[in-house]
């Protein structure tokens, strides 16, 4: 089993506050650690249930959203951020990145895709051992970083569970690159490996395949051994 992602949900109107945690709910992987309507109740609650992810509205009474992001990255554990608001101006959006905010959604918010943004973003053990496993095998480049964060989304499920392009969206927000971008720099990866031929690549593949494999194919292996 996946490991449970605890989420405390932060937004000023209630109807909405109640509805997120309704839909929420209930979905595989995530548990609703907290709900705040305003940004010092967010920052009380942190404190006291320690979340892994926080989905944090920028207008809020009290504290804004920047000013909770700023506490939050005072923090001796700081939870991964996604922000969630109207608000599309793109300096906004920049300074909330740069304020430590793991993520950026736009409202109304996708609630089938989010559960498996949340889980990615919370992922760091896994990334760090795929990111290993990858260095071992002699991997470098831009790919590396984009296949391990595929992959450990693609561990967070039963076999084939989840799909590849949910993979791609994480490590798409990690680099700030576009699906085209994450697709080529990952083949280009195994295709190196691939013509290389190592014993750890080879291990992970079961032995050297006749033909590169594709990056599915690959990354799903990949995923598989962090996993076990």
């Amino acid at each position: 089993m996946a490991p449970e992602i605890r989420v405390l949900v932060v937004e000023d109107e209630e109807e909405t506050r109640l509805l997120t945690a309704a839909l929420l709910e209930g979905r595989r992987g995530i548990t609703l650690c907290g709900l705040a309507g305003d940004g010092l109740e967010a920052l009380a609650l942190a404190e006291q249930t320690r979340p892994d992810a926080v989905l944090l509205d920028l207008i809020l009474p009290g504290l804004d959203g920047l000013s909770v992001l700023r506490a939050l990255g005072r923090g001796p554990l700081r939870p991964a951020v996604v922000v969630a608001s109207q608000a599309s101006d793109p300096a906004l959006i920049r300074t909330a990145l740069r304020l430590g905010a793991s993520h950026y959604l736009i409202k109304p918010l996708n609630f089938d895709v989010l559960p498996e943004l949340l889980r990615s973003l919370c992922l760091g053990p896994r990334v760090q051992a795929a990111r290993a496993c990858l260095e071992g095998m002699g991997a470098s480049g831009l790919g590396v970083e984009a296949a391990a964060r595929t992959a450990a989304v693609l561990s967070t499920g039963p076999a084939g569970a989840v799909a590849l392009k949910e993979g791609y969206a994480a490590a798409m927000s990690a680099q700030n690159t576009s699906y085209r971008c994450v697709e080529k720099n990952i083949r280009a990866m195994v295709e190196r490996l691939h013509r290389s031929g190592g014993a750890p690549y080879a291990a992970l593949m079961g032995g050297v395949p006749a033909a590169r494999p594709s990056n599915e194919a690959f990354l799903r292996r990949l995923a598989e051994k962090i996993w076990d």
